[in-house]
């Protein structure tokens, strides 16, 4: 729930959505099917309807208003795990059963990478990592940059044609 604060402005728009909590919190749970994505789905979702509350067209439904937001974060919420997942399951160690030449191979190619990402200029490099590493999409990594989304997906394009290339040059194919 949200914490109100001592602005009459926080409280109303505490007794506004109080009634509603249930109803994103059920909302958000289906959508991302993970109890605790849910809650802070929930949290987002008001973080957001308090910053976009005066968007809300007079007669409009709040709770309508409130359920389009729970949806698009759990939603949201949930691609970003899968992603982490993904990045966490990637990054595991070798599995006991890799021979030397297999580690080794691993160890070059991770450097590769690294060398080749740091030959990049600084903001296309920053982008493909705010891309590949934190995950982020392209509006999330114009507002960590200061730029325009398109801007950032240009920079995170051309990061990672340029990585293709010299990774392909390296492994000369």
């Amino acid at each position: 729930m949200l914490v109100a604060t001592s602005s009459a402005d926080a409280r109303r728009f505490d007794s506004l959505v109080k009634p509603h909590l249930p109803v994103l919190y059920r909302l958000a749970a289906r959508a991302c099917g993970d109890p605790a994505l849910a809650e802070d789905a929930v949290q987002e979702t008001l973080v957001l309807a308090f910053k976009r509350l005066k968007q809300l067209q007079p007669g409009a439904s709040v709770r309508a208003f409130l359920a389009g937001i729970a949806v698009k974060r759990a939603h949201t919420l949930l691609r970003g795990e899968r992603r982490r997942r993904q990045r966490e399951e990637a990054m595991a160690p070798p599995s006991a059963s890799a021979n030397p030449e297999q580690l080794a191979q691993s160890s070059a190619m991770q450097r590769q990478i690294r060398d080749a990402l740091w030959g990049m200029p600084k903001k296309r490099r920053t982008a493909a990592l705010l891309r590949l590493d934190a995950g982020l999409d392209y509006v999330e990594i114009a507002q960590a940059m200061g730029t325009s989304a398109g801007s950032a997906r240009t920079l995170v394009h051309l990061a990672l044609k340029e990585l293709r290339s010299v990774l392909k040059e390296q492994s000369g194919r």
